[in-house]
Parts: C-alpha cells; structure tokens; sequence
C-alpha cells in the first residue's frame, strides 16, 4: 500500500483490484510517485485490474501527460493488466482530462467507467 497526502494505493485481493484514488491535485513528483506506486502493486499482482477513482481529478500538466503516455502506459501493458476502470460522477469537471487519457488508454486496455467501484467489478464480472 502507498498513501501521500494526494493519493492512496491499495491492492484488494478479494477482486484482484489495485485501487488508486486521487485525494487532490498533484503534478510531477507528487502525481508520479503514487502513479508508480501503484505500477508496483500491478506487477507485484499479474494480470489485475486497474481502478482509478478520479472524482477528485484534475486537469494534468502537459508534462505528466507525456510522462504518461510514454513511460506508465508501457509499463503497465508489461504487467498483464488488461482494464481499467475509472470511478467518475455522471456529470465530470474534468471530462476533457478523462477523454484525453481514455482514448490513449483504449489503444491497449478495455476502459469501463462507472460511478462506484462496485459498479466496475460487477462489469468486470460479466465482462472478463
């Protein structure tokens, strides 16, 4: 498990889930270091799912979404992962943040928004 004042990474066995949640808005070190965090729960878990709960997100700064893009995204197709769900209210402040990611993340995962974790792992349970 990893927790700074930004975010909390957790694995939860029960639904081999590794559960990120963004607590407020944080950019290079403070972005990155939970995101790896995380990363490292997904290798140390293969084959688990991926769950980001966002409803505290924020727009990224472009350097992080590089940083993303080119570096975590690779990395995390290497660790077997294969959805990732994101936790977000109907209605998103940050729609054009999440559609941004979501495109670029479909390239290599199945992407399953919803507004609980329960409601992601109950399609993942029909869907995997």
């Amino acid at each position: 498990m990893f927790e700074s004042e930004y975010a909390r990474c957790e694995y939860i066995e029960k639904d081999n889930v590794v559960f990120h949640t963004w607590k407020k808005e944080a950019h290079y070190d403070d972005y990155r270091d939970p995101v790896k965090a995380s990363l490292e729960l997904l290798r140390d878990h293969e084959n688990s799912v991926f769950i980001v709960d966002a409803r505290n997100g924020f727009e990224d700064v472009p350097e992080d979404v590089e940083w993303g893009f080119k570096w975590f995204l690779p990395e995390l197709k290497k660790t077997g992962c294969k959805i990732w769900g994101f936790i977000l209210p109907q209605v998103c402040q940050i729609e054009g943040e999440i559609d941004l990611w979501t495109k670029e993340i479909e390239k290599n995962f199945r992407v399953i928004r919803a507004e609980s974790y329960e409601d992601i792992v109950k399609q993942i349970g029909v869907g995997v």
